[in-house]
């Protein structure tokens, strides 16, 4: 899926506009750093769709997550003065009972490789802790492993091994867009192999069954990951509505020309996975040629956070700037325009827009209180000798 639908079951249609339960208290209901983040985009003015699409994050994901929000009574839709009972709808999947710690490295039985560029090849035979997934045709052998890799495979958390390698298998196959060689299944392979492949990776990757466990750099692996193979499957599996084919078929035709906002769409979503991987620097270059192509907002606001991360003050504040001229009125542009000032060192700039952005109408308690708290420490900054 690469479009919000017109409906999403639960809320109803995405042209509405959402606003934030008043009584809602992030902190109390445990929500997670990606729920926050959706949940701070939402003001009231915005409708729902264009909420999701200024995430940056793949449909499927925010679509999640704006679920999960309404169904803890975070969100409220027009008309309404109070959420509904959480308890009217599914709440968050209960963590996965206690597992055996995975055995530290001291305590491996396998002696680390004397070349550090191999990995001793994986026992075909899980153990008592580990998921039987044997149907699933992933290369967990990792030939030729990164640094990365050895460092995520050597890490102490709560994965087993068979997981963690799974996770980097797939983590390979993202970038050959191969949606067969993801789900681990054969070219070609029927709806029961799919359906049955999904289930089997849902099991074993879903984020929601390590919620709240230690997963080191895998926390953001996991998503990334459990994101394409719902891409992978949604792919394979979704009816073509204009042809009335299946994807699979629909995947014959992909050898015509792109446009330019189709290639733009595609070097986002591939800069969107170097940067959760860790390598902003290698982000910024498919960033830049998304937005030379197709300047939208929600390209030019995940490229501002990019260049952030990276170290990249002055082409955040270009990036910041573009996307804030978009959306004038749009107090989380404002925001990240602020900090993109902030990080070039330009404090006084950054006042300004603060506190024109806490005058811009907005019925979401928690962005205010994000801007009052930022304006707070920028005049903190400048006020200190």
């Amino acid at each position: 899926m690469s479009t919000v639908p017109a409906e999403i079951a639960g809320i109803g249609s995405t042209a509405q506009r959402v606003r934030v339960s008043p009584g809602f208290d992030p902190l109390k209901a445990a929500v997670g750093p990606d729920e926050y983040f959706v949940l701070s985009r939402i003001d009231g003015v915005q409708s729902l769709r264009d909420v999701l699409l200024a995430t940056g994050l793949p449909v499927e994901r925010a679509i999640a997550i704006a679920t999960r929000l309404r169904s803890i009574g975070a969100l409220l839709l027009p008309g309404e003065t109070a959420a509904p009972a959480p308890a009217a709808v599914p709440a968050k999947p209960a963590a996965p009972a206690q597992r055996p710690a995975a055995p530290s490295r001291a305590a491996a039985s396998t002696p680390t490789p004397a070349n550090p560029r191999t990995i001793t090849p994986m026992s075909r035979t899980p153990s008592a802790t580990e998921p039987v997934t044997a149907t699933l045709a992933h290369d967990l052998d990792l030939a030729m492993p990164t640094a990365a890799e050895l460092a995520a495979l050597g890490e102490d958390n709560a994965l087993t091994d068979t997981e963690r390698r799974r996770i980097l298998a797939i983590a390979r196959l993202i970038e050959q867009n191969d949606p067969w060689a993801i789900l681990g299944v054969e070219s070609g392979a029927d709806l029961k192999t799919l359906k049955r492949a999904y289930f089997l990776l849902s099991k074993e990757i879903h984020p929601d069954r390590y919620y709240g466990k230690q997963l080191g750099s895998f926390g953001v692996r996991l998503n990334v990951v459990f994101e394409a193979t719902s891409r992978a499957y949604a792919r394979l599996t979704t009816p073509d509505k204009a042809r009335g084919t299946s994807s699979q078929q629909a995947l014959r035709a992909q050898d015509q020309p792109q446009t330019p906002q189709a290639y733009a769409a595609e070097l986002f979503e591939r800069a969107c996975q170097l940067e959760v991987g860790g390598e902003p620097l290698e982000a910024m270059k498919l960033f830049a040629a998304a937005v030379r192509m197709d300047p939208q907002t929600r390209y030019l606001r995940r490229a501002t956070s990019c260049a952030l991360a990276a170290g990249q003050p002055k082409t955040a504040v270009e990036y910041a700037k573009k996307a804030h001229g978009q959306a004038p009125n749009d107090a989380s542009s404002a925001r990240l325009l602020a900090a993109a000032f902030r990080a070039a060192g330009k404090l006084s700039d950054a006042e300004e827009v603060l506190v024109m952005a806490m005058a811009i109408k907005s019925e979401n308690d928690v962005l205010t209180n994000e801007l009052r708290n930022d304006l707070a420490e920028v005049r903190r900054l400048l006020a200190s000798p």
